[in-house]
This record gives structure tokens, C-alpha cells and sequence, in this order.
């Protein structure tokens, strides 16, 4: 008979918490690390340790984001925080530290800021929580596991960028507003609009209607990342229609992602996304960075005689022969410029105009190698 661990949901009980009866636990499994020491007990209710837990948690957990989502929601208690009473009109947060920090943070910004909604700031002011009444002393590991090691189903990328679009087009968001409402910011939910309007357009446009499904759309969201610059130049990205007008491009794109067989007697054969040429997302990075610096390789890879593993290569190698002749470049320009100084004509001393042009660039020179000092500690 296997021996099976009793039922933890048995000791929970559902109740409602003022914010301010909720303490954040130092203790956290987040913090802790291989040489973590525990914070006793009774030093949880310290004004010290509380802010010292809040600002743990602002800067290495994005609560700014969370907040930032409360702002504009207000608090949703769709997942109860579970607590552990540590004695009258005092919780322990066990499972939801990061929700309690942005709403104690939203509350302390709700009460100089009059802009903020009341009805928002009142969203904070009672917490829906589960009690937990029972005596395991790793209860908060147990619970923290619970949500994010087995975790919830995450969605699909795209059923994500999809909500946010519909929103949009529904309710008339600008990317700020949409973004906001879900933690993220104007590029981040631009990032998803467009990747998603590209996706659309190619399922529609392209060659590949038919092989095309949402596995590929992370590679359309990829297109509009800061390092993908080159190769949304290239597709020619129009922001106003949100679509590609270099359709020709974009099929070729597509084919990346689809090809067919190379065997001219296969017909009626759809794309084999198998074997796609650019096998994860982060190859539209490196597809960008030979584009932008090497343009024959670029060529090469879209003839096929290059792979982009082979391409990107290529383009590492000449870089490196570029540094070697930058770095002997380096040298000669400072031997340039310390003959330069050894040699300076003080007449120019003399002339006021000029010397505070040249004790302006002798500023900058003094500041670049104080820059490369700190750099090479």
C-alpha cells in the first residue's frame, strides 16, 4: 500500500485580511540561497526587516510591474495569498509575497497621488486569503512548489498576443494602456500587437497558407525585437498598416520557416516545419547581425549554401580579423596623441579661445581614461 501524505488543503481556511495585518516573509524560498540564514520570528514584525523584504522583492522580482497592472485593475484576487497567523492581527504571507509588496506599494503611492481611482486604492485595502492552520514548519515551500514548479498551464504565445490585440481593437487601447493592463510595457506589448499582425498577414499573403500554424508565431514576435532591426528593415515594416510591403520577402521568410522538398518530382508536398532553416527564434538575431555587418553571407544564406550556423560564423571570423587590426589602430592613436601633448606649442596656452577648446578635449580624455581604468579593475 504506498503511503501517500495527507491532503494540505484540509488545513486551509478561507478569510479575509486588512493589508496592513500582512507581513512579508524574509524567509522567503526566494531568497534563499546556499548560504541563506533564517530570520528568527520575532524579528518578522521589524520595521527594518519588512523594508528590507519590500525592497528584495522591487528590485530583483518586478513588483513595479505588478503594481503598475494594479493600477489599472486594481487587485484581483483570483489566486487567494495564503497565510499563516503568526498572533492577533498578524499574518505571515506564505505563497503571494510578491502581490502583498504591489499592493502595499500601490497603497503607499494611492495616498500622495489623488489620481489614482478610489476605487482602486480600495481594491488593496482587504486581501482575500486561505489560513493555513496546520503545523508544517515548510509550508511555504510546499505551497510555493505547488504554483511554480508544477505551476498553471501557461497559454500558447499566440492566444496571448491575441488577447491583447482583440482588447485593443475593443476597447481602443493605445500599446501604453493595453500594456499597462497587463504588466507590460509599450515595447513589450508592441512587441506582441505586431508579431502578431505579422503572423496574420503571412498566413494570409504568403505561399505557406496552408503549413502555417501558431508554433511559428514566436518567430513573427521575435521580428520586432530591439536586435531584429535589420531583417524588419528588410521585410520593409510598415508601422501605420501594420503589415510587410516587400510581400516577396516575407514569403521568402516564410519558407525559411516551411521549406519544401528539394526533390522537383515531390509534388502536392506542403512545407516541412521540421525542417525549417531557422531552428529556434534567437537565429532571427543572428540572421540580423549578418545582415547588418556581413552582406554576402546574408546572400549566401538565402541561396542555401551557408546555413545560418555557418553564416553567423563566418561573420564572427571576419569580426575578430577586424579587432585584431582596430586594436593595433588603438595603439597608434595614442602614441599619436602622446607625441602630440610632449610636443603641444604653448602659444596655444596663450591664445584664450584656444585653450579652452583644448582644455575641453583634455577633459574628455582625462574622463575616457578614467572610464577604462574603472572598466579594468
Amino acid at each position: 500500500m504506498a503511503n501517500y501524505a495527507y491532503a494540505i488543503g484540509t488545513d486551509l481556511e478561507a478569510i479575509e485580511i486588512p493589508l496592513d495585518q500582512l507581513y512579508l516573509d524574509p524567509n522567503n524560498p526566494r531568497f534563499v540561497g546556499s548560504n541563506w540564514k533564517d530570520i528568527p520570528e520575532s524579528d518578522i514584525f521589524s520595521d527594518t526587516i519588512q523594508d528590507n523584504t519590500q525592497r528584495r522583492l522591487k528590485n530583483k522580482f518586478d513588483i513595479e510591474r505588478l503594481r503598475s497592472n494594479m493600477e489599472i485593475n486594481g487587485y484581483l484576487p483570483i489566486d487567494r495569498v495564503i497565510v499563516r497567523k503568526l498572533k492577533d492581527k498578524a499574518y505571515l504571507v506564505l505563497e503571494g509575497n510578491r502581490r502583498i509588496c504591489a499592493a502595499k506599494e500601490l497603497k503607499r503611492i494611492a495616498a500622495r497621488d489623488d489620481t489614482i481611482p478610489e476605487d482602486i486604492s480600495n481594491s488593496v485595502a482587504i486581501i482575500p486569503c486561505l489560513e493555513y492552520t496546520g503545523d508544517d514548519a515548510m509550508a511555504a515551500w510546499t505551497f510555493q512548489g505547488l504554483r511554480h514548479i508544477s505551476g498553471i498551464n501557461d497559454w500558447p504565445a499566440f492566444n496571448k498576443a491575441k488577447l491583447l490585440v482583440t482588447q485593443m481593437e475593443d476597447e481602443k487601447l493605445t500599446l501604453t494602456e493595453v500594456g499597462k493592463r497587463f504588466g507590460l510595457t509599450a515595447f513589450g506589448a508592441g512587441q506582441w500587437v505586431r508579431g502578431y499582425h505579422a503572423f496574420i498577414q503571412a498566413s494570409e499573403e504568403s505561399d505557406y497558407s496552408q503549413e502555417m500554424d501558431e508554433k511559428s508565431y514566436p518567430f513573427f514576435q521575435e521580428l520586432f525585437g530591439k536586435s531584429s532591426i535589420p531583417i524588419r528593415e528588410w521585410l520593409n515594416w510598415d508601422d501605420e498598416s501594420y503589415q510587410f510591403t516587400n510581400t516577396l520577402r516575407l514569403n521568402e521568410l516564410v519558407g525559411w520557416l516551411y521549406p519544401k522538398p528539394d526533390d522537383p518530382e515531390v509534388n502536392g508536398i506542403l512545407g516541412i516545419w521540421e525542417d525549417r532553416r531557422l531552428r529556434v527564434r534567437d537565429d532571427l538575431r543572428r540572421l540580423s547581425y549578418i545582415l547588418r555587418n556581413n552582406k554576402d553571407a546574408f546572400e549566401d544564406f538565402r541561396r542555401g549554401d551557408l546555413e545560418i550556423e555557418s553564416a553567423y560564423a563566418k561573420v564572427l571570423s571576419q569580426q575578430y580579423e577586424q579587432t585584431i587590426d582596430r586594436e593595433e589602430e588603438v595603439f597608434n592613436s595614442i602614441e599619436t596623441c602622446n607625441n602630440s601633448l610632449e610636443n603641444l606649442p604653448f602659444k596655444m596656452l596663450r591664445n584664450q579661445d584656444t585653450k579652452l577648446k583644448l582644455l575641453d578635449q583634455l577633459g574628455n580624455l582625462k574622463a575616457a581614461i578614467a572610464a577604462i581604468e574603472e572598466a579594468s579593475k
